[in-house]
């Protein structure tokens, strides 16, 4: 494989590690996982410690405790908060401050909608995950992670100059374009 077709297969076999493992509550045998979606378990294997996560004893087993942002040669991502709600189906509430200006900020979202944001323009500051290709029938799908929420877009626009490949979109937006990315992972063949 390419590292680029790696990439995005480590991507969609982590979101399946994520649904199947309840977001890291209940580890998962790396045979199953691989048996659900459908490759060799030694090439699953492979694929999850490209992706950075932990396997021990044969099990996937999400760290949900504090580790390091970056490891070199790792594509270790911090969690996203929207991608946890579509894998969980759990309710999700955010509470975080904004970097660039202190105000608070409070997300209350489920996997279908946004039930709070304040203050009301608050943003979602994504970053793109190079190398990922997904497409959902021939459109394609932009890979992105939440990052930060920052009160305002004029509070994110600091955030935006820094990160050339980062979006800044409305916490409706971004739900609605986690829901297209999921979407486009499950669209995978095998999942």
């Amino acid at each position: 494989m390419t590292i680029r077709t790696d990439r995005t297969a480590g991507v969609r076999l982590a979101w399946a590690a994520t649904k199947l493992t309840r977001a890291g509550r209940h580890p998962i045998a790396i045979g199953r996982l691989a048996a659900t979606v459908g490759m060799p378990p030694d090439e699953a294997h492979r694929l999850m410690d490209l992706m950075g996560f932990v396997i021990r004893d044969g099990l996937v087993v999400m760290d949900r405790g504090a580790r390091p942002a970056e490891r070199a040669g790792s594509d270790r991502y911090r969690v996203d908060l929207f991608l946890l709600a579509v894998a969980t189906g759990e309710p999700v509430h955010a509470d975080s401050v904004c970097p660039a200006t202190g105000a608070r900020v409070r997300v209350h979202f489920t996997r279908e909608r946004v039930l709070s944001v304040d203050p009301p323009h608050a943003v979602v500051a994504a970053s793109r995950l190079s190398g990922i290709d997904l497409a959902l029938g021939q459109d394609y799908v932009e890979a992105l992670v939440c990052t930060q929420f920052f009160a305002s877009k004029e509070a994110a626009a600091g955030w935006l100059l820094e990160n050339i490949d980062g979006r800044v979109l409305s916490v409706p937006d971004y739900l609605a374009h986690t829901r297209r990315m999921v979407a486009a992972l499950e669209a995978w063949p095998t999942i």
